[in-house]
């Protein structure tokens, strides 16, 4: 098959500009270049013609913005290391890492970020990268060693890039925030009260089936024994967390499983292992509170994403999984 080329109307659409300037055939030139080498990547072996040119074009937005210091890539990045002081996720950066330069670990991340998919709605498959993966890494030296070699050629675009290319702002603009935990005298939601009375001030409460969850809401919580008033919508659902906390009482289905806690009887460690980090992936699978009190109270120890190594990268980097994947589900207030 014939390799595709990527011509000028696809390299301004992927800045976002209808106007040509100065630098636009330097890198449509380099994009071309790069295409050779994703070509004939293992990593792209499967991919459609349309997600090799994508990574062409990705990866050759990161030199410019590189060169530049401004669009995209330097909005991610100085987000990133606002939220996080580091430039980014998943790689160890050592003191060679130079922020202004181009460098092998950002090459692998914008990879990272091609070649995975968080779903836009909620049916979409949802693709996680292993992001140590040998192929990813391996084809992120290559090109490296080629923006190496251009570096000091490439010319300077004085207009930045769009600042959606590598990830929407506005997901690093949430910040972080503490837990909604109980302080004393302050005031509570009636069921947050019960919850915490019944449990003797244990903020989690487990559920196995609804029939379980039903009882507690009318023997405990005093809801009116109604099948209206008592989260009918649940009925087929089990495995239920209740949270109460500063805000409220919410209520999670198919999600207790993966909760080491001495309290919960429902805790399947190798459930946990092999789904639970769908929690983190899967938009509305688990409220991002409840997530987070499980995370910081050191309650999934079990839960790691799909890949060799997937536990370390998900134990270290879940919050900024979480925002990737999740989008509006992220809730960091």
């Amino acid at each position: 098959m014939k390799q595709a080329r990527i011509y000028m109307k696809r390299w301004l659409g992927a800045n976002e500009r209808d106007k040509q300037v100065s630098t636009d055939s330097w890198y449509l030139n380099f994009a071309n270049q790069l295409l050779s080498l994703i070509d004939q990547s293992p990593l792209y072996r499967k991919k459609a013609e349309d997600d090799k040119v994508d990574a062409a074009l990705s990866l050759a937005l990161y030199l410019q913005d590189a060169i530049a210091q401004t669009g995209g890539w330097k909005e991610f990045s100085d987000g990133y290391h606002t939220l996080y002081q580091s430039y980014l996720p998943f790689y160890k950066l050592t003191d060679s890492y130079v922020p202004d330069e181009i460098n092998v670990e950002d090459i692998s991340f914008i990879q990272w970020t091609l070649l995975s998919r968080y779903a836009i709605f909620m049916e979409d498959p949802v693709i996680i990268q292993n992001p140590h993966d040998p192929d990813l890494l391996e084809l992120s030296q290559k090109v490296y060693d080629v923006m190496d070699a251009s570096f000091e050629e490439a010319p300077i675009c004085e207009e930045p890039s769009s600042f959606l290319w590598v990830m929407g702002p506005d997901l690093l603009e949430m910040p972080l925030v503490p837990l909604p935990e109980i302080k004393p005298g302050m005031p509570l939601k009636k069921d947050v009260k019960r919850c915490l009375a019944y449990s003797k001030g244990e903020p989690l409460l487990y559920f196995a089936t609804y029939d379980e969850l039903r009882n507690f809401f009318v023997e405990e919580l005093k809801w009116e024994n109604r099948n209206e008033c008592l989260l009918p919508d649940l009925k087929d659902e089990k495995n239920f967390v209740i949270y109460a906390n500063a805000k409220g009482m919410l209520v999670a289905p198919n999600t207790s499983y993966c909760f080491r806690d001495p309290n919960n009887p429902t805790y399947d460690a190798a459930k946990a292992a092999t789904r639970g980090y769908k929690l983190f992936t899967h938009p509305g699978a688990c409220p991002f509170d409840l997530l987070k009190y499980g995370m910081t109270k050191g309650l999934f120890p079990d839960l790691q994403l799909p890949f060799p190594g997937g536990k370390e990268v998900l134990q270290e980097f879940w919050d900024f999984i979480a925002r990737y994947f999740l989008c509006e589900y992220y809730e960091g207030v």
